[in-house]
């Protein structure tokens, strides 16, 4: 294959396409990334057998068609200390060459007849959802996903669709996220499925890669896997291929709490500022804050030894009995930080029982208190 490329559209593929790959493999066709080159389109492949991507990029003059395999890692860093508009690629079964004014690259790779097949995007079977909606929901569940966990089910986001609604939820048993929003040709009965959390980072880098971020994604959800089809963006689609986490999901409805006696709301750029502040006189060994309410405002303190102590106030509107209760801050920020609304709903039931932060009905946030000494 010999083609010419954008460079900037093909670096930004490269990129998105070796967060993919395996950096230790006995395979070493999965540190690569496959090149396809025909007509006047570039296909980048990768894969880890469980996550896989497709990264078509549009603007490419192909002299000859064909297929190359280059290693991903030295494959992106050529790209990214090149500053032409315009690089050359060509590849055989065994390497591939880079030109570009004053620079020539050859990189010894593999044949691509030993790359794994990766799905393309069924005709039908899709369900519709708004791209902006959902990197929001992919943005308000990814933060509570559980980063090392036994429980395997923790290590990525519950999906439940059906008609035209589609509920994200995550937890790490320390925190849940839930967050509720719209689809279109969703299936009549309801389906449920676990997306590993390195497809949900996936989906949010693709997401937040394109420019304006408009347009429809296309999902098909099967038995054993998801695929989605993003917009076509600036130089062409992209397709994103998952297996399904095989396990079962806490019942998240049983961990939200239904009843409270005690409501803050707060404004959303205030409450971060506070939590910020008093965050700065913390450590790894006194990782909390404590959160005071009384009528009319919010009292956010941290004390540690070595360090000293911070007190922070703000307005609220709180009803209620005056409390305190312990939070880990950042547990706290990264719940808040994804807040639309300029304002946001705490409620609580005492010191050891559960916060729910929440913005309506959109997103619900429940986070389990800290013992801080």
């Amino acid at each position: 294959m010999k083609a010419a490329c954008d460079r900037t559209l093909l670096t930004r593929g490269v990129q998105v396409a070796a967060g993919v790959v395996v950096a230790r493999s006995p395979k070493p066709a999965l540190g690569c990334i496959k090149m396809e080159a025909q007509a006047k389109k570039m296909t980048l492949l990768a894969t880890d057998l469980e996550v896989a991507i497709r990264i078509e990029i549009d603007k490419v003059d192909v002299q000859e068609p064909g297929a190359g395999l280059v290693p991903a890692d030295r494959f992106h860093a050529i790209l990214r200390e090149l500053s032409e508009d315009t690089v050359s690629v060509s590849a055989t079964a065994s390497e591939t060459k880079i030109t570009a004014p004053g620079a020539h690259f050859t990189i010894l790779g593999d044949n691509p007849d030993d790359f794994p097949a990766v799905p393309d995007f069924p005709e039908t079977g899709a369900f519709i959802v708004a791209a902006d909606d959902l990197l929001a929901l992919v943005e308000r569940t990814l933060l509570a996903t559980a980063k090392e966990n036994t429980r395997y089910a923790l290590n990525g986001v519950l999906w439940e669709v059906e008609g035209t609604s589609l509920i994200l939820v995550a937890t790490d048993g320390r925190r849940l996220s839930l967050a509720r929003g719209k689809c279109k040709e969703g299936p009549e009965k309801k389906i449920s499925a676990i997306v590993p959390s390195k497809a949900m980072h996936l989906i949010e880098r693709c997401l937040g890669d394109m420019s304006g971020g408009k347009g429809v994604v296309r999902i098909v959800l099967n038995e054993k896997d998801i695929l989605i089809e993003m917009p076509a963006d600036d130089g062409g689609r992209r397709i994103i291929y998952s297996r399904l986490v095989d396990g079962h999901f806490p019942k998240y409805e049983d961990v939200i709490p239904k009843e409270f006696d005690k409501k803050a709301t707060i404004k959303t750029a205030d409450f971060l500022s506070a939590i910020r502040k008093a965050s700065l006189l913390t450590n790894e060994e006194s990782r909390g804050v404590m959160v005071k309410f009384a009528p009319g405002e919010m009292i956010v303190t941290s004390r540690t030894p070595e360090m000293g102590e911070a007190e922070v106030r703000i307005p609220a509107e709180y009803t209620g009995e005056a409390m305190e209760v312990g939070f880990n801050p950042q547990y706290v920020m990264d719940a808040v930080k994804v807040i639309d609304a300029q304002q946001f709903l705490l409620s609580l039931k005492g010191p050891s029982k559960p916060g729910v932060i929440s913005e309506g009905r959109l997103f619900t946030h429940v986070v389990m208190p800290v013992s801080i000494v």
